[in-house]
């Protein structure tokens, strides 16, 4: 069976429109404190992703909700904490996922990674607090964002390669490790990055204070993928701007 992703922008237009929260993730125009609410962007698509889609959500305490629902396909997994067997919902994946596990079908693999970051993503929304402080741009996705990210954010295949990069102390942002060629602005909450080899797409998946020190965060989804081949990952990151100016990735997934 090949597994596709059904189109979401319908579903997220709802939901978004419902939680009132389509508009918070880029503000930082409100200085009051307590005035940064968790919030969430078009990158959280875990609703869309789901069995069914009419699951009533008044506001971010309502995610959890999300947790035990049915994922639209299940998946065949194997080296879980209980062996071969399938994941169907966000809730088999937290009980009995390990750091080896993947699927039994490779076909499958997209879907489940998909699937994964977004039960991540919605214990995060769901773990995260209201800040007091932030010092996020109004346009978080702008052209420049590659030369001042970490160079975490950067598109690597090879565990050497990685190790290599992060101890290169030349090298300090993402554009220092993958020169960005082409810029495709998709909307203000999601960018398509392109650089010899590959592209990444981006997209704010939602804020909140993510390490309980007041200040907002961005939480981001980063697609990446090479020109050549059916290479595909699929990662969440915890981005922050502190008082300095400076990015600081607080955690990746």
């Amino acid at each position: 069976m090949k597994l596709l992703l059904p189109s979401h922008i319908h579903i997220l237009s709802t939901l978004l429109v419902i939680l009132g929260l389509a508009n918070c993730a880029t503000n930082t125009s409100k200085k009051t404190i307590n005035d940064f609410p968790v919030s969430l962007n078009t990158g959280f698509t875990m609703p869309a992703i789901l069995e069914k889609s009419d699951i009533p959500l008044n506001g971010v305490s309502d995610l959890s909700k999300l947790i035990s629902a049915r994922w639209y396909a299940d998946i065949d997994v194997i080296e879980t904490k209980v062996g071969e067997t399938v994941f169907s919902s966000c809730m088999d994946y937290f009980d009995n996922a390990t750091p080896a596990t993947h699927t039994k079908n490779d076909y499958e693999m997209g879907a489940f990674l998909e699937f994964k970051v977004m039960c991540q993503a919605t214990q995060l929304l769901l773990n995260a607090r209201n800040s007091k402080e932030s010092f996020l741009p109004d346009i978080i996705l702008n052209d420049d964002v590659a030369k001042y990210w970490p160079k975490e954010i950067a598109l690597i295949t090879a565990t050497e390669e990685s190790k290599r990069i992060s101890q290169n102390k030349n090298l300090l942002s993402w554009a220092d490790v993958t020169p960005i060629i082409n810029i495709e602005k998709n909307s203000e909450s999601k960018s398509t990055y392109f650089h010899k080899g590959g592209y990444q797409e981006v997209e704010i998946v939602g804020n909140g204070d993510a390490n309980n020190d007041s200040v907002e965060d961005v939480f981001i989804v980063v697609r990446d993928h090479l020109d050549d081949g059916n290479y595909f990952n699929i990662r969440l990151l915890v981005l922050t701007k502190n008082t300095g100016g400076s990015w600081e990735l607080i955690k990746s997934f």
